[in-house]
């Protein structure tokens, strides 16, 4: 056996320990430790979580419902979050950006000056089936100056200064249904459709490409 104090080894017959001097009658009233209780182990669960439980993965995305803006003072402000695109009267960059405060100011991307706006105009693209039509690129032209390409099925909200406006969409250089349009605080918003409808392959040799410019309401643009 071995001391209780120590751990020294112990002869048969031994009194005390020859090591530490420990009794051997305190280790015979020392009880010896009862067998411990087994604690089997629970196996853990794993806690998946899904984002997309319970939804269709071919499920569209929700559309957007169009918010009407606020108007004060003749200038005009579009809800927290939804995007916009400005040509900046200082630089001439026309950047697409997200309005991101409650104030009536629309700044540049590009050299962060900011204008206030006395209108937007909302046009959509309406989707082609068509893969070559699909791919054209259209301008958004207002009063002669480039806004920028507009792809196919893009919502895009411009924002205008008050005044006499000719818009119109399509090629640049191609002058096609154009309209004027009068920005001023009872009439802030023009909402139009731009669709290239598909009239089949065959066409007369110098054909000009169709093109489908209309007026609509601002709930009927997606996205926006």
């Amino acid at each position: 056996m071995n001391c209780i104090n120590c751990g020294n080894f112990m002869n048969d017959g031994d009194r005390f320990c020859m090591k530490c001097g420990t009794p051997v009658q305190a280790a015979a009233n020392t009880p010896a430790p009862g067998p411990q209780p087994q604690v089997q182990a629970q196996p853990v669960q794993p806690v998946v979580i899904n984002p997309q439980a319970g939804q269709d993965p071919n499920a569209k995305p929700p559309v957007i419902p169009y918010a009407p803006p606020i108007v004060e003072g003749g200038l005009i402000r579009i809800p927290v979050g939804r995007k916009f695109r400005v040509r900046c009267p200082d630089c001439g960059s026309v950047s697409d950006d997200i309005k991101r405060d409650e104030t009536f100011g629309f700044p540049c991307p590009v050299c962060k000056k900011a204008y206030a706006y006395g209108g937007q105009l909302l046009i959509y693209r309406m989707g082609s089936f068509h893969p070559l039509k699909a791919t054209l690129q259209m301008h958004i032209v207002v009063d002669e100056v480039d806004y920028g390409l507009i792809t196919n099925q893009e919502s895009v909200r411009v924002m205008l200064p008050s005044g006499n406006h000719v818009v119109r969409c399509g090629f640049m250089h191609t002058k096609q249904n154009p309209y004027n349009i009068l920005v001023a605080p009872e009439y802030n918003t023009f909402a139009f459709k731009f669709n290239l409808p598909y009239h089949g392959p065959y066409r007369l040799p110098g054909s000009a490409t169709p093109m489908e410019f209309t007026q609509c309401n601002p709930e009927d643009i997606p996205n926006i």
